[in-house]
């Protein structure tokens, strides 16, 4: 006999959370190592910054505004000043592995000083950089960057100005993106269920113009052990249905409404781009997801479970999009439930 165990859902909330933030806000204290022709006492000094950071979905590169400020910088001549930077750059995040996150950034900033001494001036400037951030829980972050800065000048025997800042600090971020959906969760209790009675079933693609009473009239006349094709589409790191999957869950919704003896397992899996870790909680969020929209469409939440198994399992090479394309995708276990 097989039965459904309610959980409440406040005690998972804390896994609950997408690991989507919309801002990230870093302080940071670094050297900045300078050029010999700036003039500068031992050729650097100790600069402490601010960096925020905006997360756009579904967008590999966030913009980020960093304020720097250098206070006493000493002049090898003699004399200090004070240095100011701002910065507009765009970060290019690449694939999580486990736990750590390495990023570029580029682009443009002002530096400005309070005592222009050993010909520098207030000007504009490139910047680019390579840094590394690590999880130490699900919103503080330690991050390391090393940013070098190009500024323009004819000061200097018509040569570029250069500086490297190296620094470190920590990242809290905040403004969740995605929020799992909030509600009951059901684990299964198997009392001598044999493997037999479930059934995999493979999400596929069913033509969305004619899908609505051709499947239908399909879900209608299905039986225990009878394969139900459903075709759920993600964009690459998306948790987000596609319009064109909305119709196969509304059909998939109103077979399980008109047979609650059915229970469905909604499994999500991914390709195999960035950690297993990372991909198997993705998974978990796209299972969930559908599920959140089948009980939107009125089906029982106790005849759906939502299970995450990440990138095992391929069904196509991961090697190529299209076959990537495919490995995104959902599977469904209708179970047929003896004791109803």
């Amino acid at each position: 006999m097989k039965k459904l165990i309610l959980i409440p859902a406040l005690l998972l909330s804390s896994l609950a959370l997408a690991d989507n933030y919309k801002y990230e806000i870093s302080p940071l204290l670094g050297y900045d190592s300078a050029e010999g022709n700036l003039g500068i006492k031992d050729k650097g000094y100790i600069s402490g910054g601010l960096e925020f950071q905006f997360n756009l979905p579904d967008s590999k590169i966030s913009p980020e505004i960093s304020l720097f400020y250098a206070p006493n910088v000493n002049y090898s001549a003699g004399g200090t000043t004070d240095v100011m930077r701002a910065m507009f750059n765009g970060v290019y995040n690449f694939n999580k592995m486990d736990t750590l996150v390495p990023f570029a950034k580029a682009g443009v900033g002002m530096e400005t000083y309070t005592t222009n001494k050993a010909q520098n001036e207030d000007r504009p400037f490139f910047d680019a950089g390579l840094g590394l951030k690590a999880d130490v829980t699900k919103n503080i972050v330690i991050k390391l960057e090393a940013v070098y800065m190009l500024k323009p000048t004819f000061s200097h025997a018509g040569s570029a100005d250069s500086n490297l800042l190296t620094q470190l600090g920590f990242t809290y971020k905040f403004g969740v993106t995605t929020r799992e959906p909030v509600y009951p969760v059901y684990v299964e209790e198997n009392i001598g269920i044999q493997e037999t009675q479930e059934k995999v079933i493979q999400l596929k693609t069913i033509p969305t113009v004619v899908a609505t009473p051709i499947v239908q009239d399909k879900y209608s006349n299905a039986a225990e052990g009878t394969s139900l094709n459903l075709d759920i589409k993600f964009k690459y790191k998306s948790t987000a249905v596609d319009k064109e999957s909305l119709v196969h869950i509304e059909n998939y919704a109103k077979f399980l409404k008109k047979n609650p003896t059915y229970s469905a397992k909604i499994i999500g899996y991914t390709d195999d781009i960035g950690s297993a870790k990372y991909n198997k909680k993705l998974s978990k969020t796209r299972a969930d997801a559908v599920v959140k929209l089948l009980i939107e469409k009125d089906v029982n939440p106790s005849q759906l479970i939502a299970i995450g198994m990440g990138e095992v399992n391929p069904i196509a090479d991961n090697k190529t999009e299209n076959g990537r394309a495919q490995n995104r995708r959902i599977e469904a276990v209708l179970i047929k439930n003896k004791d109803k």
